[in-house]
Parts: structure tokens; C-alpha cells; sequence
């Protein structure tokens, strides 16, 4: 319970800032999103038809966005330094275990692996497992979720899928 509260009142809120963190992130967003996420034809035509105009509108959002969540919430200037304190402090929290829930991953495993699913494949990410343990820990969980399911886990980043 202490670490889904500290996913809800604090991790949550590192994402946004960290993913919107400069410009050229907020690019790499924007198109990640329009290529990657569930829009109808009609939504998608609409990013071809507007194109750079949507693109550049819309990463400027992003943009401005992670600025304004990075006041609201209180985070340091660089907030990338905020995501690996709090990403240390999960994988530390492990106290060497698989899973915050010991050989098996419990709620508080699933809702931080659901939180980190929303960035993997972004640049926040890829700094992240560079600057951090957290990699071991997110590719146990992804291994034990397709394990475990039917389906198998739609992986948030598609260059891993099949793999």
C-alpha cells in the first residue's frame, strides 16, 4: 500500500515533465503518440492533412504542459535528475527481490510497471536505463506478465514486439 501511494502521489507526476522536458522531446512525443496510439482514420488523416502545422502545435502543448506540471508538482530544475532519485528509489525498495511483492509481482509492481510502459521507447526512457537499475526490473516484469497471459503483454514500445 505505502508504494502504490507513493506511485499515485509522486511518480505519476515526474512523467509528463520528463517526456515533455525540452523541445525537441515534445517532438519525439508528439510523433510517437500520432504513429503509435489508437486515433481513428479520420484522426489520422487529419495529422497528414495538418501535418507539421499539428505536429509542431502539438508538441508545443506537450511542451508547455511539462512546464507547467513540473511547477505544479514541485520538481527541481532538472527534472530528469528527479525521475532517477525516484527510479533509485523504487529499485532499491526491491531490497533485492524480483518484485516489490517478493518472488511475484503484487499491484503496486503492476501500476509501476504501467507508469513506466508510458514512456518506454521515449528518450526519458532510454536515459533512464542508463542512469539507473531500472531496466532489470521493467524486462522481469514484462517477462512475467506474457507469461502469464493469454494474449501476451502488447509492449509499450513496438520495436519489441515479436522479441
Amino acid at each position: 500500500k505505502k508504494w502504490r501511494k507513493w506511485i499515485d502521489d509522486h511518480f505519476v507526476h515526474m512523467i509528463s515533465p520528463n517526456v515533455y522536458r525540452t523541445w525537441e522531446e515534445s517532438l519525439v512525443a508528439f510523433d510517437y503518440f500520432t504513429n503509435n496510439g489508437n486515433f481513428t482514420d479520420f484522426q489520422k488523416t487529419l495529422f497528414r492533412y495538418f501535418g507539421a502545422l499539428s505536429r509542431y502545435f502539438g508538441a508545443l502543448a506537450m511542451f508547455k504542459i511539462g512546464k507547467t506540471l513540473k511547477k505544479r508538482h514541485n520538481l527541481g530544475e532538472n527534472v530528469r535528475l528527479d525521475m532517477y532519485a525516484a527510479l533509485r528509489k523504487w529499485t532499491k525498495g526491491l531490497e533485492g527481490k524480483p518484485f516489490n511483492g517478493g518472488d511475484t509481482p503484487n499491484m503496486a509492481d503492476i501500476e509501476m510497471w504501467g507508469m513506466c510502459s508510458a514512456f518506454h521507447g521515449m528518450p526519458t526512457w532510454e536515459d533512464a536505463c542508463k542512469n539507473t537499475k531500472i531496466a532489470a526490473w521493467y524486462n522481469r516484469m514484462e517477462a512475467h506478465l506474457n507469461n502469464r497471459s493469454a494474449v501476451g503483454v502488447v509492449s509499450a514500445n513496438p520495436t519489441l514486439i515479436g522479441t
